[in-house]
C-alpha cells in the first residue's frame, strides 16, 4: 500500500519497465559499461544504451540521444562528465521520464563550479518533476536488478542497506556476497541533491521484501524531517545506523566527501534514540547487528550463559556487567533438573559450565531443560577433542525460536557459523561481540515524536529583545520566570552597596564578576567563595578591577551539575547535562536530549551522565526531582526563545532544591 505521493514517485525508480543508460560504453573498464552489463545480466525489462558514437553496445542497439529512443523510458541512469549532465536532465524532462540516477561525481563535494552545476541539475529536475538519486552515487540494487558499478553478485534477502558513501556501499555489497547475506535493496545516496535518506527509508518501510534497514550516514539532510518521519518507520521495521564524521578530522573529511555537515555524534545519538533506531559504534558492530535482526527473535537483556569452558564463562560474565545487562537466576526446579545431567564436578549456576568433557549430547540435554526460560541463551563452545563447534551448531538449530545465540570458537568455527547463519540463528566468534550486540538490541526504545511549539513565558521576550547575549542580572531574571530556582542574589557597583547586600544575604557569601559579555569567570579569577564580613572589601576591590559590576550570592553547598543547551543546525533545540564545575570538560560524561525533554527522558539523561549516581551516592538524598524539572524547563526555554547556546555551571543540587548559580546565554 502506498502511503504518500513520494513513495508512488519512487515506483518508477525502483520498479521501472524500461531503463536507459546515458554514457553506456563498449569499454569494459568504464563505469558506463559495467552498469550496462550488470543491468543486462539481471533485468527483465527493456534496456536502451545511449551513446552518440556507437550503434551497438554489448549486443544491444545503442541510441545517439534519449529523444531517439522513441518509446517511454521509466528510468534514466546518467554516467557522463559533469558538464554534460544539465543538458541530459533537460532531455530526460522533455521525453517525460520522471526518475533518474546520476552516477557522475565532481559536484558540490569538489568545487564552486560543482556547486553551480548541482544547483542547475536540481532546478531542471524540479521544473519537470523528476526525482533522482545522486549525483556522486554508485547506483542501487533491487530484488529484480543491479544498477550499480559494483561486481558483487548478492543473493536476494530481506535486509536493505542505504549508504551515503559509495565506497562504504561497495564494501557492504562485497561483505554480503562473501557471507551469503541476502539483501532486498542496496541504495547509494550520493550527494542527496533531491532524494535523501528519509525518502528512501519511507519507501523501504512500505516494501514487503524488506524487514530491516541498515544505513551508513555522514550527515542528515533534514533534521526536522528525520525526527518527524523516522518514528513512523521504526514502528514498522528496525533501522540500524552507523555514522561517519564523528571526530574532528572525520567531520572535515565528510565535507570534501559528500558535501554534508557531519554534526555532533552525541546529538545524532540522541536523535536516533528518540526516533527508535539503533546507532552502533563501528563497522564490525554494524555487520554483526544484521545477524540478530535477521533472526526475527525478541532477545532479552536477561542472559543465561551455557559453556564448556569456565574461563570463557568468566570473561562473558565480565562483559555482561560492563554492558549493564543481567545474568538470569535459575530456579531451584531448573537447578534440580540440571544436576541430573551435569558431571559431579559441575554445579548448576549461571554461567552454566557443562565442563570440558561435555559432548553435543550434554548441550542438548541442558538446552532441553532451559529452552523455555524467559531469557537469552548465550551458548559458548570451545572446540576440543571431545566436541566440535559444528556438532554443537547442529544441536542449536533445533532450538530456533528459543532466543538462542551461538558463540563458536575453534578450528571448525567458520563452518559452524555458516550452519547457524543458514538457519537464521545469530552466531559470533567472540562472546564480547555477542554481548555488545545484545546491548544494542535490548536498548532499542519505542519511538517518540517531538512536538515543538514556541510559547515564551510572559515577560521573557521583553528580557531578550534585541539581545545577542544576556548579562547576569537578565539571565537570573529569565531563570526565575521559567520557575528555575536561583540563590538569593544582587548586583552592585560600589563598596557600600556590596557591604549592605552581603549583610542582607547572610555570610558567608559568594562574590563574582558581573560582565556585560558571557565569560568563564573562574578562568580570570572572577569567583571568590566563602567570603566573610571582614573580607567583603578586599574581595570587592579584586573583582571590580576585572568587571564593571560585582554579583553577590548566597553561598550554597551541594553537588555541582552542568546543564547546557544549544540550537543544532540539523536537529534544532537540545539540552545536555553532566557533572558540573571544573569537571564538565575534564570528565566529559555528558548526556544529550532533544527538546522538548519529558521528565522520564530527563531522568534517563541524569542516569546516563552519572549525575544521578552523584546525587544519590552515600544516601545523600539530594533533590533529583528538582534537577529533572530544571532539565525539562531549560529544554522548553531553548525552544521558546531560540537560544543559540547556554549553560548553567554549576547548578548546585542539595536536599532542598536545585539552584542555578552561574548562567551564560547567547542568541
Amino acid at each position: 500500500m502506498l502511503v504518500n505521493n513520494n513513495i508512488y514517485m519512487l515506483e518508477n525508480l525502483f520498479h521501472p519497465k524500461s531503463i536507459a543508460i546515458v554514457g553506456a560504453s563498449s569499454d569494459k573498464e568504464k563505469i558506463g559499461n559495467i552498469i550496462l552489463r550488470n543491468i543486462k545480466a539481471t533485468y527483465q525489462g527493456k534496456i536502451y544504451p545511449v551513446n552518440n558514437k556507437a550503434s551497438t553496445i554489448e549486443n544491444l542497439v545503442a541510441y545517439k540521444s534519449l529523444k531517439d529512443i522513441g518509446e517511454p523510458v521509466d528510468l534514466v541512469i546518467v554516467c557522463i562528465p559533469r558538464e554534460g549532465v544539465p543538458s541530459i536532465m533537460e532531455d530526460i524532462g522533455s521525453i517525460g521520464t520522471k526518475a533518474a540516477v546520476i552516477i557522475t561525481s565532481g559536484f558540490r563535494e569538489i568545487d564552486e563550479e560543482g556547486i553551480k552545476l548541482e544547483g542547475q541539475i536540481y532546478e531542471i529536475a524540479k521544473k519537470y518533476g523528476i526525482r533522482f538519486i545522486g549525483p556522486n552515487t554508485m547506483g542501487f540494487t533491487t530484488p529484480a536488478f543491479n544498477a550499480t558499478f559494483a561486481y558483487a553478485d548478492v543473493k536476494v534477502g530481506n535486509i536493505a542497506i542505504v549508504a551515503q558513501s559509495g565506497g562504504m556501499g561497495a564494501y557492504m555489497l562485497d561483505w554480503a556476497q562473501r557471507t551469503k547475506t541476502g539483501l532486498s535493496y542496496f541504495v547509494s545516496l550520493g550527494n542527496q541533491t533531491d532524494l535523501n535518506e528519509i525518502d528512501i527509508f519511507e519507501f523501504l518501510a512500505e516494501d514487503v521484501n524488506t524487514s530491516a534497514i541498515f544505513t551508513y550516514l555522514e550527515g542528515v539532510a533534514d533534521g526536522n524531517r528525520f525526527l518527524n518521519a523516522l518514528p513512523n518507520i521504526t514502528k514498522k521495521k528496525p533501522v540500524v545506523f552507523i555514522k561517519g564524521g564523528v571526530g574532528k578530522y572525520g567531520a572535515q573529511a565528510v565535507k570534501t566527501h559528500t558535501g554534508s555537515i557531519a554534526g555532533s555524534i552525541e546529538l545524532f545519538r540522541a536523535a536516533v534514540k528518540t526516533v527508535g533506531g539503533i546507532l552502533v559504534d563501528n563497522l564490525d558492530d554494524f555487520l554483526n547487528m544484521i545477524k540478530i535482526i535477521q533472526s526475527d527473535e525478541k532477545y532479552l537483556k536477561d542472559i543465561l550463559i551455557i559453556t564448556n569452558s569456565g574461563g570463557h564463562g568468566v570473561l562473558t560474565t565480565d562483559e555482561i556487567e560492563r554492558q549493564s545487562l543481567n545474568l538470569v537466576s535459575l530456579t531451584e526446579e531448573t537447578n534440580a533438573a540440571l544436576r541430573k545431567i551435569l558431571p559431579v564436578q559441575s554445579f548448576p549456576k549461571n554461567p552454566l559450565d557443562l565442563s570440558g568433557d561435555a559432548t553435543s549430547s550434554r548441550y542438548k540435554q541442558a538446552l532441553d531443560i532451559v529452552k523455555d526460560l524467559e531469557c537469552t541463551k548465550l551458548v559458548l563452545v570451545q572446540s576440543l577433542a571431545i566436541v566440535s563447534c559444528t556438532e554443537v551448531a547442529k544441536v542449536l538449530i533445533k532450538y530456533k525460536g528459543k532466543r538462542v545465540i551461538g558463540v563458536l570458537m575453534g578450528s571448525d568455527s567458520e563452518s559452524a557459523l555458516r550452519i547457524l547463519s543458514s538457519y537464521g540463528i545469530p552466531a559470533y566468534s567472540f562472546p564480547e561481540d555477542a554481548v555488545k550486540i545484545l546491548k544494542y538490541f535490548t536498548e532499542m526504545k519505542s519511538p517518540l515524536i517531538k512536538f515543538r511549539t514556541s510559547e515564551p513565558i510572559s515577560g521573557a521576550e521583553e528580557i531578550i529583545k534585541n539581545k545577542k547575549f544576556l548579562n547576569d542580572e537578565e539571565a537570573f531574571k529569565l531563570m526565575e520566570l521559567y520557575g528555575i530556582r536561583v540563590p538569593e542574589w544582587g548586583v552592585v557597583t560600589n563598596l557600600e552597596e556590596a557591604k549592605k547586600l552581603a549583610a542582607k544575604i547572610g555570610f558567608p557569601v559568594v562574590m563574582k564578576v558581573s560582565s556585560d559579555q558571557p565569560i568563564h569567570k573562574t578562568e580570570i579569577g572572577g569567583v571568590i567563595l566563602n567570603v566573610e564580613e571582614k573580607e567583603v572589601e578586599s574581595a570587592f576591590n579584586t573583582l571590580i578591577s576585572k568587571a564593571p559590576r560585582v554579583m553577590i550570592q548566597q553561598q550554597l553547598n551541594g553537588v555541582e551539575v552542568f546543564i547546557g543547551g544549544l540550537n543544532d543546525p540539523a536537529f534544532g533545540p537540545a539540552v545536555l547535562t553532566g557533572p558540573g564545575g571544573i569537571y564538565v570538560e575534564v570528565l566529559k560524561s555528558i548526556s544529550y536530549g532533544l527538546s522538548p525533554v519529558s521528565e522520564d527522558e530527563a531522568l534517563e539523561m541524569l542516569k546516563n551522565s552519572k549525575v544521578y549516581a552523584l546525587l544519590s551516592a552515600r544516601k545523600r538524598n539530594y533533590n533529583i526531582a528538582s534537577t529533572v524539572r530544571v532539565l525539562t524547563r531549560i529544554s522548553k526555554m531553548i525552544e521558546d526563545l531560540n537560544i543559540k547556546e547556554m549553560d548553567i555551571n554549576p547548578l548546585i543540587v542539595n536536599e532542598k532544591n536545585a539552584y542555578a548559580t552561574d548562567i551564560r546565554i547567547v542568541f
